[in-house]
């Protein structure tokens, strides 16, 4: 290669080396324990559209200092934040996160240990896994364990399936067969099965994820559990992404309906898993949906998540338009859009 030639490839490099700066995006935050700020600790991300966490993260902070704070460059897009420190590691609990160009700041990753001790009485199951949920060292009841096989459905949703309810000395158990599998535990105290998270519920990520099982042999894990902050209420606008849509939940005489859940969907039938799903309905039926990309989407309202509306329940689809649908472009926000609901009979 020539002085020229060469001179050329360097001049190539150096601009995409500048583009790929430019649309780099900065999260900055802390790493913390229940005691306070945590050092050593390293802040790792993985795109949303990878289907497994298998091998090195792609992108990782530097350790952090006694004040746990760090700062992990991404280009602008969808990532998993997790957190590892000494026994230490975190899965951020409004994963995945969209990334705007502008950055993200105050992300909390809060570190539970991976190191507890699981459960050594006998078991019941052949092949499967036996494992303990806590808090903070005490054993939580009523956790419900749901399983995932991938990433396909970025750990939402009722999964694969679900272990019975965690006793009161936090036990579960959960026949599986041989395979690769992610556990995730929620805890609602609204004692619902699905629906997003609110503050004061419970959330939790088996640190071995993903758990592999073989035939004829038994897991054993131990799960900790974080609450998930009041602050997550607060931040219904963008929790999961820079695109959103609010308004208020209707009776048809036009008085507010408070409880209901309002459903995103990508297809008309709206049979499917909703995409996204909002916290219930204020005293005055307003709601709140984030989400990462604009489109055409479809709106729905209701009292429960699953099935079919049973009779007794409030159901309603948006009715702006002839097919349901709202057209919103990514980035933008679509205010003042009423849902109307009716009793099921």
């Amino acid at each position: 290669m020539n002085k020229l030639s060469r001179a050329c490839l360097l001049l190539v490099v150096a601009s995409l080396m500048q583009t790929i700066t430019a649309h780099a995006a900065l999260i900055k935050g802390k790493t913390t324990v229940s005691s306070g700020a945590t050092a050593g600790v390293v802040v790792m991300a993985y795109p949303a559209e990878a289907l497994a966490f298998d091998g090195p993260a792609p992108h990782a902070s530097k350790s952090t200092a006694d004040d746990g704070l760090f700062t992990l460059e991404l280009p602008g897009g969808r990532y998993y934040l997790f957190a590892e420190g000494a026994q230490l590691s975190a899965f951020y609990g409004r994963n995945p996160i969209t990334v705007p160009e502008e950055g993200l700041s105050d992300v909390n990753l809060l570190l539970t240990p991976n190191n507890l001790p699981a459960p050594v009485e006998p078991v019941t199951v052949e092949t499967g896994v036996a494992g303990t949920v806590s808090l903070d060292g005490q054993p939580v009841q009523n956790a419900i364990v749901t399983v995932y096989p991938d990433l396909s459905s970025q750990l939402k949703g009722m999964g694969l399936g679900m272990a019975s309810p965690t006793d009161e000395q936090g036990y579960f158990e959960l026949t599986l067969a041989s395979g690769t599998y992610y556990l995730v535990v929620r805890v609602r105290q609204s004692g619902q099965m699905a629906g997003p998270l609110k503050a004061g519920d419970l959330f939790g990520y088996l640190p071995g994820n993903p758990l592999v099982v073989k035939e004829g042999s038994i897991k054993r894990v131990h799960i900790p559990l974080i609450e998930v902050p009041e602050k997550v209420s607060r931040h219904a606008a963008n929790l999961f992404g820079n695109t959103s849509v609010s308004g208020r939940v209707l009776d048809p005489k036009g008085d507010p309906v408070a409880g209901l859940q309002v459903l995103l969907y990508e297809d008309s039938m709206m049979l499917n898993r909703p995409l996204y799903v909002s916290q219930k309905t204020d005293e005055d039926g307003r709601y709140q949906l984030s989400f990462p990309k604009g489109g055409n989407y479809y709106l729905a309202a209701r009292n429960e998540l699953g099935g079919t509306p049973a009779p007794g329940e409030f159901y309603g689809r948006y009715q702006g338009t002839p097919d349901h649908s709202i057209e919103i472009e990514t980035g933008k926000a679509l205010a003042d859009i009423e849902i109307m609901v009716d009793e099921v009979y």
